[in-house]
Parts: C-alpha cells; structure tokens; sequence
C-alpha cells in the first residue's frame, strides 16, 4: 500500500501537498460555502450597527490571506472569512460579500444568527469612547506621562507612533478631559 505525504495528508480540505501552516482554517469562505465573508469598515452615520470583533465569545484565526473569526453562540457556530480590516480595530460595521447563488439562502440564515449572537456593540460602546478622555484625565492627575496614559488607553506600541500620532491622540484626549470638567457634570450626564 503506498504511503501518503507526511506534510499534510488527508487532514486539510485543500491541497494535502501542502503544510499545515500555509493552508486555510476549516471556516474559510474558500472552503465552505457557509461562511460569511466580510469587511471590517469604520462606522459610518449615528445610526451604524457596531460590532466588537474583541469580544470573549468570538475566537480568532489568523492566516496568510486574513483573519477568521468563529462566534460561538449556543452551540450555533458562525463562521466569517474577513477579508477587509482587523479584529484589532475595535468596534466596526459590517459589509458582508453575498452573491445570489447556491449559498445566498445559508448565508443570509447565517446572517441572521450572528445578528441574534452577537448583540450591537452600539450605546455603551459610543459611551465608553466618549468617557477616554476622562480616563486619560484620571491617569494624569495620578502621575502618569502621556506615554503611560497611551499604553494604558490604548495597549502597548510604538512611541510616539509614527507622526507621533499616539502622543497627539493622548494630548487630544487631554484637552477633550479638561473641557469636559470645566463644563461640568450635566455636559457628562447629556452623553447618557
């Protein structure tokens, strides 16, 4: 009986010539034709649906063409091949690739549970961003530098950041603070 490659065998569903590391996760829209392919665009308009590809329910697979994300809600699993964006981003909208084919009735269905599972990442999300500045505020008064603030509010990287945008965004943040204070708590409260 001939013997089978050992650099993948018949455990992959693509090409079992290849190695593990450069072939695409199960969920890949390139695989199965369940799985939603989307874009991960900043939110557009008041009323734009958010979704927080960092929340604990959405595990994450990172791959030479992009990431894939599975949301698992229930027992019901979703599948999204992102071929446009980053997890990393924070909160996005979603714009979903559907061709009116074979798949277009799964994926809709496909659409509609992500819907139910993974609720909009919408007031709290806009409140929490509104409240940053307050935060890097805080951090000042404490005796923190802007560097500090920066790995804080935003997660460890580079500094200043390239244009010294992350200093910028943190001495932005700071005015936007101080001018909360001075209008006072009812300008704070009218962001509820």
């Amino acid at each position: 009986m001939p013997s089978l490659p050992r650099n993948g065998g018949c455990t992959f569903a693509e090409d079992p010539n290849q190695t593990c590391a450069s072939v695409l996760p199960m969920w890949s829209a390139a695989v199965d034709p369940r799985v939603l392919t989307v874009r991960f665009v900043k939110p557009a308009g008041v009323g734009a649906r958010l979704f927080d590809p960092r929340s604990a329910i959405i595990r994450k697979a990172h791959g030479p063409r992009g990431e894939h994300l599975l949301v698992d809600h229930g027992g019901e699993i979703i599948r999204l091949d992102v071929v446009e964006g980053s997890s990393i981003a924070g909160p996005v909208t979603l714009q979903f690739d559907l061709a009116d084919d074979d798949r277009f009735d799964g994926q809709l269905a496909a659409m509609s549970a992500l819907r139910a599972a993974v609720p909009a990442a919408g007031r709290h999300v806009r409140l929490a961003r509104r409240l940053l500045p307050l935060h890097a505020l805080d951090a000042r008064e404490a005796g923190a530098s802007l560097r500090e603030i920066a790995n804080l509010l935003f997660g460890p990287g580079e500094w200043p950041g390239d244009g010294e945008h992350r200093k910028s965004r943190v001495r932005r943040l700071l005015d936007t603070g101080d001018g909360m204070v001075r209008d006072g708590p009812r300008q704070i409260l009218n962001m509820l």
